[in-house]
């Protein structure tokens, strides 16, 4: 029992961290991006940290060790009111380019021009750690610099291209889909996929990179003209956790500072209150639920297209719980008698019900991995960004199945929804995805916590650090050794050349003479 006690004291001792000063900034007003940002940042106040979040959703029930420094106001919040038509028939390159601009420069600009950030900068404050967002710019990274701090980043999809060259990251595109590249199969892409998916690494690095330097030019304003280029600063990134698994994407080779955490957002369900268990209880085959996220409104869908999606529902025996609210949809359109509408739910705990047989989704990379957790295959109609990765990914696993939102009507619909709540595969599959997302040493949450106390007790721990991320291009593709031994093999080629030519001219002139 004494010797039981005392590696359970040297254990603590180990893995202890100091009480941390942490600065986090997540400037960017999406809800579901912050989702995965405020599970870890409430776990290291719950731990004895000290912990300031700058970000445009503070705390409604304030907790010790987390203070808000709110940028609420500064700019418009992108939850149930972004409109359909702004993703819809746009192209992948206009579509990379208002991300850089939503997600980018206009972040910083509108962050650097707000009195919140201004007074933090101005404060006397010091801080052991900086945490960010990995996402459409590198302008938060001035605050490491300020602060003298390493610097954590928090990626809410999987590794976007951008992101692994900083960690000296293998990102081979003929094998490794760029997250984003809409088409190809993780584990076979044909010949043009491969070209296609070397395309969008290349350009999506470039077109980055080229809009970064906007954002530089800000940080320099903001934080001063000493600091060095936002390019620099990336690469002394201590820690990157990205929201990825390979159970759900695919097996990638990664250096110690780039840790998969996919699901950290996730915890064990929760009893229903009454309310919720009555709406889950039916005398049908069980419960579909359909939610499109919290940026886009189903209310918001036009009427043809809702009135499908209502039509093939009522063509099934089973009860839909809609997230939305009846009222808000457009008139004319009808609803049949199974269809009930709530204007929000507990979404882990309606999934992993057990009355939930299939989920209705737009694909996002939460609401993905809660169904990936409780086990419930998904019918996915993508709108925008890693949707589409997202749904590709799941039907590669058996567990989903896609309707594009251009082909949504009664009988696309109807037919993805029969397949999958008929075709037992896909329930047994969810389960298996399920199970195999779960088994890990510890979970994400827990892992996340490790690796940033890592970074604080070895004051930004450079041995994490991949001399990869050092080299210059030329030598990190071999570029230079590849000259090395191919110069011998022209030289000889030269020479034989040369020879043969001389050669030639003697046999030549000889028979001239001849």
């Amino acid at each position: 029992m004494k010797l039981l006690f005392v590696t359970l004291c040297l254990f603590s001792c180990l893995y202890y961290a100091e009480n941390a000063n942490i600065f986090a900034a997540f400037p960017f007003p999406g809800k579901s991006h912050f989702n995965m940002f405020e599970s870890i940042l409430v776990a290291l106040a719950e731990k004895g940290h000290n912990v300031d979040v700058m970000s445009h959703f503070p705390r409604k029930k304030p907790i010790k060790g987390y203070t808000d420094f709110s940028l609420v106001g500064t700019r418009p919040f992108f939850t149930n009111n972004v409109s359909i038509d702004m993703f819809i028939h746009h192209s992948k390159f206009s579509e990379l380019q208002l991300m850089m601009s939503l997600g980018g420069y206009d972040t910083c600009e509108s962050t650097f021009n707000s009195e919140i950030a201004k007074n933090i900068r101005n404060s006397s404050h010091k801080y052991d750690l900086v945490i960010t967002e990995l996402f459409a710019t590198d302008c938060m990274l001035g605050w490491g610099y300020h602060f003298g701090a390493p610097v954590v980043a928090l990626s809410s999809s999987a590794a976007l291209p951008w992101a692994n060259d900083r960690f000296g990251n293998p990102d081979n595109p003929s094998y490794i889909p760029s997250y984003i590249h809409n088409g190809g199969d993780a584990l076979r892409m044909t010949l043009y996929e491969r070209v296609v998916n070397t395309f969008w690494t290349l350009y999506a690095k470039l077109i980055y990179n080229h809009y970064d330097k906007v954002s530089n030019r800000m940080a320099k304003e903001f934080f001063g003209e000493d600091m060095p280029d936002l390019s620099v600063l990336a690469y002394n990134t201590s820690l990157l956790l990205t929201n990825s698994h390979f159970s759900i994407f695919h097996a990638r080779p990664t250096v110690p500072n780039f840790v998969e955490v996919a699901g950290v957002h996730l915890r064990d369900p929760k009893p229903l209150n009454q309310h919720f268990e009555d709406l889950l209880k039916t005398d049908t085959e069980g419960i579909i639920y359909l939610s499109m996220g919290s940026m886009v409104m189903t209310e918001k869908f036009p009427p043809n297209k809702v009135q499908g999606i209502a039509d093939a529902l009522g063509e099934l025996p089973y009860k839909v719980v809609w997230k939305g609210v009846r009222e808000n949809f457009p008139e004319g359109v009808t609803f049949p008698k199974n269809v009930v509408f709530e204007g929000w739910m507990p979404q882990l705990d309606i999934l992993c019900h057990p009355n939930v047989k299939l989920f209705i989704t737009h694909g996002g990379l939460m609401g993905s991995q809660e169904a990936i957790y409780c086990g419930v295959p998904r019918l996915g109609i993508p709108l925008f960004g890693d949707q589409v990765v997202n749904i590709k990914q799941s039907e590669r696993l058996g567990i989903a199945a896609k309707v594009a939102y251009e082909d949504i009507s009664k009988g696309t619909i109807l037919a993805a929804a029969t397949k999958l709540l008929n075709d037992p595969s896909y329930q047994e599959n969810a389960k298996l995805a399920s199970e195999r997302f779960k088994d890990r040493p510890m979970s994400a949450l827990n892992t996340s916590l490790y690796w940033i106390e890592y970074v604080i007790r070895h004051k930004g721990a450079p041995q994490l650090r991949s001399i990869g991320a050092q080299l210059p291009w030329y030598q990190y593709y071999l570029l230079d050794i590849a000259v090395i031994f191919l110069l011998p093999v022209l030289g000889l080629g030269y020479l034989l050349s040369f020879v043969f030519k001389l050669l030639f001219s003697v046999k030549v002139e000889k028979s001239k003479r001849d």
